[in-house]
């Protein structure tokens, strides 16, 4: 089936079809996300959340708006055969974000509670000393998304953290399947 949720789509997708392994529907399952910037009218709706020059700054103290990203990815997710090479997804979840300020202002405590969430369900085996982040890029949402971080895992220096958004922009439906990807990667 299709999820579209903005941008956090190919994650709901991905925990969708998680869900679905789990409980022997499927065998294996496609997991994807594409934007494509096909129309200019996009950069309309983002409004004063782009950044002035185009580039997102996650993290950065100059952060001031996102930019905006094409990408394509998929995932091919199997039910556990032991076959070398491949990534163990220990959890997944998803909540709604609830209220917040603005678009580019996360919820914390929808933030922390999904962490927790992917915790338990991991039976915290997961690596606490990485993060893929969602990073918008602008001085509000980031340090929201960090504290959530620091709140659940009780700390954050010497963590590493990243957001796709740095490098290849807010690729929209895309972005949640291109970050675990690239974390993926960097394991």
């Amino acid at each position: 089936y299709s999820v579209t949720t903005v941008c956090s789509s190919s994650l709901v997708a991905l925990d969708a079809a998680a869900q679905n392994l789990q409980l022997g529907r499927c065998l294996s399952a496609l997991v994807a996300g594409v934007n494509m910037i096909s129309d200019p009218i996009g950069f309309l709706a983002y409004g004063a959340a782009l950044a002035p020059n185009g580039k997102c700054k996650t993290f950065d103290a100059a952060a001031n708006g996102l930019g905006r990203g094409e990408a394509c990815g998929v995932l091919v997710l199997r039910a556990d055969d032991g076959q070398s090479g491949s990534l163990t997804l220990r959890g997944a979840a998803v909540n709604q974000d609830g209220r917040s300020a603005s678009m580019s202002a996360p919820n914390g405590p929808s933030q922390m509670e999904v962490l927790r969430a992917v915790l338990r369900q991991a039976r915290g085996a997961i690596s606490r000393e990485c993060s893929e982040a969602h990073g918008t890029g602008t001085a509000l949402g980031d340090p929201i998304e960090v504290g959530a971080l620091q709140t659940v895992f009780g700390y954050i220096h010497g963590m590493v953290l990243g957001a796709l958004k740095s490098r290849l922009g807010h690729t929209e439906g895309a972005a949640g399947i291109m970050g675990v990807l690239k974390a993926a990667l960097g394991l």
